[in-house]
């Protein structure tokens, strides 16, 4: 089952393959989503592996932050880029990722963020406050 609220925001690529950011869930205040499912490409996990941290990632605790959604014809996996980069944090400590990738991917977030901020011209600043805001006390439902 995909949900429909993630809309595309921004396409990428880090070594030829594709990075894809996406607009936050309707309503929710926050930064870009990011398909968690493009940067495990990006890992050193195998296919398997990927699978298994994507139903872990969408069975966890936190896992209202992952969405599946359809996207150019593929079913991704969607979270917050702070999940994502808490991700990729994590599997390069373990050696699954190289870090060149990460610093690579944290420039294209940086990015994927001036085209969100470039499409809501009428958000004030106390928007960006909210969006920080809800991934200091993860009380979003």
């Amino acid at each position: 089952m995909t949900q429909h609220d993630l809309v595309f925001l921004y396409e990428a690529s880090i070594a030829g393959k594709p990075l894809r950011f996406f607009w936050p869930p309707v309503g929710r205040p926050d930064f870009p989503w990011v398909a968690i499912t493009d940067l495990l490409v990006l890992s050193y996990l195998t296919p398997g592996q990927q699978q298994t941290v994507l139903e872990k990632c969408r069975n966890g605790p936190f896992r209202e932050g992952f969405r599946r959604c359809a996207h150019a014809g593929a079913i991704l996996t969607a979270c917050p880029a702070i999940y994502a980069r808490d991700l990729c944090d994590g599997l390069s400590d373990e050696g699954h990722m190289d870090p060149a990738t990460i610093d690579k991917f944290i420039d294209l977030n940086t990015k994927a963020f001036k085209v969100q901020a470039n499409g809501m011209p009428d958000r004030g600043p106390e928007w960006l406050f909210q969006a920080m805001g809800a991934h200091v006390d993860f009380s979003w439902p």
